[in-house]
């Protein structure tokens, strides 16, 4: 079994890989990147990994997740390679303008959770290569394998994967045409209007789209399974629980819809406890279209300790949950309550209540109470964490699981201040 190299200027390709695409100008292939810089990195490990899966001699075994090390602590992974022999640990780095730093790269981190995953090095890629402090770090690191990948040199080897024309990604072809994207699967994706993707400077084989239409090409060859699984199942009546069910016919307990909308829903999610997100909501009540940092300080006043972070999660947090609304003004964003949150903050011994009912109302917290209620899973973050890591294995990469250490935290938090008084 080949494995990959280990010099630090060659290609992280297997010997026996495709002769490279030649690029050529405005006729290369174009990927379908997001639009927002914030989601471009994420998008940016999606190609890498489907690049080396698609390597006769490469396996991904962990797309882009939380995982478990041996010592039980959990970490935030861009993916492990398995060469047949080894694991390697990879690390994305998207920066348009810039070479990746040490600083950018956390090696601290980053080989600690190298070791507790059991990889024998790291893989690290960058879209504008890496400066000397990182060269520095590979030349002094002896214990594990350091691979440091200029995109500049994987980009041809990436495109010898593309037939021509367009691809998500995930590598998957596509056409663009008027009011239509066609997958090679032949599903469609019907556009209101024409579009025509933007280019990204300095990357010719980058197109731009927006965040929810790149979103779409990515799951666009699965479109069909996903129509599948509305009607494939059967009627079961369940003994213990008195009651007939819908079974569908699938691999996981989620459907491959079901798992999108918990996907997005769980977006810009970060735990906070019930406490934190009331006490916001007062804030925002007494403050209305006022900044982050002016509602800190309302908070301060009142002797509520909490850090520029927290205010900003437990907003987040509220505008996921319909209570409270951000407008861009400027360079400033300020928040407000909505109808809902103006409500919830003047019901008072009845916001509990208002606040749980719109909490049922919301995917990710439903298919927690789910989990533990019906399918018996501990109400314990190792356990639900693991739970729904298998539940999208069979979807995977069109899907992905973002129940992490964090979310999942929260949501039992929040299941435990409400579900088991």
């Amino acid at each position: 079994m080949a494995s990959i190299y280990a010099q630090p200027t060659a290609f992280a390709v297997l010997k026996e890989d495709a002769v490279p695409f030649v690029l050529k100008g405005e006729d290369a292939p174009k990927i379908a990147f997001p639009t927002s810089p914030s989601k471009r990195g994420n998008a940016f490990e999606h190609l890498l990994l489907s690049y080396y899966n698609s390597v006769r001699s490469l396996e991904v075994q962990e797309w882009s997740r939380c995982l478990y090390g041996e010592s039980g602590t959990l970490y935030q992974c861009d993916g492990i390679l398995w060469d047949g022999s080894n694991r390697y640990l990879l690390e994305a780095k998207f920066f348009e303008k810039r070479p990746a730093s040490i600083q950018d790269l956390q090696v601290d981190r980053r080989m600690k959770a190298a070791r507790d995953l059991a990889c024998k090095g790291i893989v690290c890629v960058s879209l504008n290569g890496f400066d000397a402090s990182v060269r520095k770090w590979q030349q002094q690191e002896s214990a594990l394998d350091i691979l440091l990948i200029d995109w500049a040199d994987l980009r041809p080897h990436v495109l010898s994967r593309i037939a021509s024309g367009n691809a998500s990604v995930l590598l998957d072809a596509f056409e663009l045409e008027t009011n239509y994207i066609i997958s090679a699967t032949g599903a469609h994706l019907r556009l209101d209007s024409p579009l025509q993707p933007e280019p990204i400077e300095g990357f010719p084989e980058f197109s731009s789209f927006p965040d929810e239409l790149e979103k779409w090409i990515r799951r666009l060859p699965q479109l069909t399974l996903a129509q599948t699984q509305f009607g494939a199942g059967r009627f079961q009546y369940v003994q213990e629980a008195r009651e007939t069910r819908y079974v569908a016919d699938r691999k996981s307990e989620l459907s491959l819809w079901e798992a999108w909308q918990l996907e997005d829903a769980l977006l810009g999610y970060s735990a906070r406890v019930y406490r934190a997100m009331k006490i916001t909501a007062d804030a925002v009540n007494a403050c209305q279209n006022r900044t982050r940092r002016v509602l800190r300080g309302w908070l301060e006043e009142r002797d509520w300790k909490t850090g520029d972070t927290g205010v900003r999660k437990a907003l987040d947090n509220l505008t996921i949950l319909g209570f409270v609304a951000k407008q861009q003004v400027g360079r400033r964003v300020t928040y407000s309550l909505t109808p809902l949150g103006k409500f919830y903050v003047e019901a008072g011994t009845d916001a509990e209540l208002i606040f749980h009912e719109q909490l049922r109302r919301w995917h990710p917290y439903r298919a927690v109470c789910e989990a533990i209620d019906n399918r018996k899973i501990e109400p314990k973050q190792e356990s639900i964490v693991y739970y729904f890591k298998r539940q999208y294995q069979p979807y995977e990469p069109y899907a992905r699981s973002l129940f992490n250490e964090n979310t999942a935290d929260g949501l039992l938090s929040l299941y435990r201040a409400f579900e088991m008084e």
